[in-house]
């Protein structure tokens, strides 16, 4: 594809959004009944500006001060770097829907396809003559006009592997295809499935040694793996999906939990996030078996003087983190889930001289804590009834113990849990309370003199909260990241 033709489709949806509502597409087949089976990839795009993904993206838009202003520059960009207006030659080629497939036998024989459904084919058809004739790389994008469909690639064989015919088993009527495709939900702006074992049998003679690595992380088990993107009334969600057996291997085997540490963060704290660390330590232990990262570990053990067993063995229950306000940074805790307190704290304590030791730091002892001192920052190291804490913040300790005023219990947490439909169990967790993070981050700013442009701070105001969090059913896994805009 060419570049300048690549720009344009990556600036549509921006554009679409801000340029009204106005249908411009006829409906038709779905794309995936006009490709052939075998595809490695298979993505589309709700591109009809009159449905209701668009019209949630054009009020979310609306909600930053400058939208408008951001439309106008790049429809300038545009029709100054490849002679194109939106009103004249992108609206009336966009069509309804918009799908890309990519097909691949070997890593030296990959082929990619775009198509669409415009209500007439004949603009898209020129919309793509007129950025060749633009642009000064030898590949121009070729096109094909199917029925109520325009194909577009680089090359025409592309579009042969690609196109479906007489008597060839459809992308739409294959299995995997259909299983994957509905774990994802259709009510999306954009959506993407993979076949990411087929993809792995094509590519993997390619790098022996690579291929070797995905199979131990699992990836030849994987029956598909996907991907969305939604617009919501209150904000926006990024979504992954993976199902299969290697699923579990991949993500460490996390069953699903409730954060047990989450009750001893304080109420002020405006970022936390928690996993559980036997998954990822089943992964370190995987990797170390391997020559090819094995190696790698053995150069990190003698670099920093840690063994990666100690890790192991600190991460191997719920591990947290938060951030509160501090001065004159914010204060930052890890806090860690032991069956053996006693022993934690040892392996802790002796990972933290180390560390000290190497970056000449400075170690003391002042009752129950051990502190490291290095330049610019200082870490303390207490147990907390069962729990190993680490904090830049001495008085965080006691805090951590006290009853009351926990995040937990904040209404802007649950709030912003709820917003996101984060369920009661989960198998990772992660929130940022956005409003708080931009203003100590805009305030630290201030205080180093540093001026940051009115334009910056306006834009950054409709965000409220930012919460990931991860969940499975079975063999199927799911991750999901949502902002939340006011």
């Amino acid at each position: 594809m060419r570049p300048l033709l690549l720009a344009l489709l990556s600036g549509l949806v921006l554009l679409a959004a801000g340029c009204g509502s106005e249908d411009v597409g006829v409906g038709g087949a779905n794309a995936a009944e006009m490709l052939k089976a075998g595809a490695l990839v298979y993505w589309e795009t709700e591109s009809d500006t009159d449905s209701d993904q668009w019209q949630k993206i054009e009020e979310l838009l609306g909600r930053f001060p400058d939208s408008d202003k951001w439309i106008a520059e790049l429809k300038q960009e545009l029709e100054s770097e490849g002679g194109v207006t939106w009103e004249r030659d992108v609206k009336p080629a966009l069509g309804d829907q918009v799908a890309v497939a990519v097909y691949g036998k070997s890593i030296q024989d990959v082929g990619f396809v775009a198509l669409t459904n415009p209500e007439d084919a004949k603009k898209t058809v020129a919309l793509v003559e007129k950025l060749n004739a633009t642009d000064d790389a030898e590949d121009d994008a070729v096109t094909r006009v199917v029925g109520d469909w325009i194909f577009l690639s680089d090359k025409q064989a592309s579009i042969d592997a690609a196109l479906a015919g007489d008597g060839v088993r459809l992308l739409a009527d294959d299995e995997g295809f259909k299983n994957g495709m509905a774990e994802l939900p259709d009510d999306t702006l954009s959506r993407v499935w993979f076949d990411v074992a087929a993809a792995l049998q094509a590519f993997g003679d390619a790098d022996a040694a690579a291929a070797k690595s995905f199979r131990m992380l699992g990836l030849d088990k994987i029956d598909f793996a996907g991907a969305w993107a939604k617009a919501r009334d209150d904000g926006a969600e990024i979504a992954g999906a993976l199902r299969g057996e290697g699923a579990d291997k991949l993500l460490g085997a996390a069953e699903p939990y409730k954060s047990a540490l989450l009750e001893l963060v304080p109420a002020d704290a405006f970022a936390f996030t928690s996993f559980q660390g036997e998954g990822t330590t089943a992964q370190f232990q995987e990797l170390r078996s391997n020559p090819l990262y094995g190696m790698a570990l053995q150069g990190f053990e003698e670099e920093l003087g840690i063994e990666i067993d100690d890790l192991i063995r600190l991460f191997r229950g719920e591990v947290a983190f938060y951030a509160a306000p501090g001065s004159p940074i914010p204060e930052l805790t890890l806090l860690l889930e032991a069956d053996d307190p006693a022993e934690a704290r040892e392996t802790a304590d002796r990972l933290l001289r180390t560390v000290a030791q190497r970056a000449g730091g400075e170690v003391t002892e002042d009752g129950d804590v051990t502190t490291a001192v290095f330049p610019g920052f200082t870490v303390n190291l207490a147990t907390v009834e069962s729990t190993v804490v680490l904090t830049t913040a001495r008085g965080a300790i006691a805090e951590i113990g006290e009853p009351g005023g926990k995040l937990a219990d904040s209404d802007r947490y649950k709030q912003a849990l709820e917003a996101a439909g984060v369920p009661a169990d989960y198998t990772g967790l992660a929130y940022v309370d956005l409003s708080e993070a931009i203003n100590l981050i805009m305030g630290f700013a201030s205080s180093s003199g540093e001026n940051v442009p009115p334009e910056i701070s306006r834009n950054l105001e409709p965000l409220k909260s930012l919460v990931a969090y991860g969940a499975k059913d079975g063999d199927l896994g799911k991750s999901l990241l949502f902002v939340e805009i006011e």
